[in-house]
């Protein structure tokens, strides 16, 4: 077994910097829908914002997971083409629940807008991920 060594480029390339956006995009859409919604005492209610809600927690953690692989240098390209490809699938349904919402609650609300905007740029940083993973974009 080979020894695990700290891949510091991964902190430079692509990959590395949209898994940094997607995390710490990933918090602000927790603490906006989380803290903002019904006071902070669900997160995972209503079924449209609940679903985006629950699946934006599960992809941070698996996020963070997925970071720290890449960083200590373990390959798990076959897991991340499949994940990201996964991910970038639901998060459109994601973009397209919270934005359904908005539109039939009419909803001014500047926190349900921004995490909409939010779930939208994660679709995008995910597609960008398959693209990359897949060799249609440099790394």
């Amino acid at each position: 077994m080979g020894d695990i060594k700290l891949n510091t480029r991964y902190l430079q390339s692509n990959r590395g910097i949209i898994k940094i956006l997607q995390i710490i995009f990933g918090f602000i859409i927790c603490s906006l829908l989380c803290g903002n919604w019904w006071g902070g005492r669900s997160c995972f209610g209503e079924g449209r914002l609940g679903f985006c809600s629950g699946l934006n927690f599960v992809v941070v953690i698996i996020n963070i997971v997925l970071f720290v692989i890449n960083f200590l240098n373990i390959s798990s390209i076959k897991l991340e083409k499949t994940y990201s490809v996964v991910a970038c699938v639901l998060f459109l349904i994601a973009s397209a629940l919270m934005i359904w919402f908005v539109i039939e609650n009419n909803s001014g609300r500047g926190w349900l807008i921004s995490s909409t905007v939010l779930i939208v740029v994660e679709f995008f940083l995910f597609l960008w991920d398959v693209k990359i993973l897949q060799g249609e974009a440099s790394n």
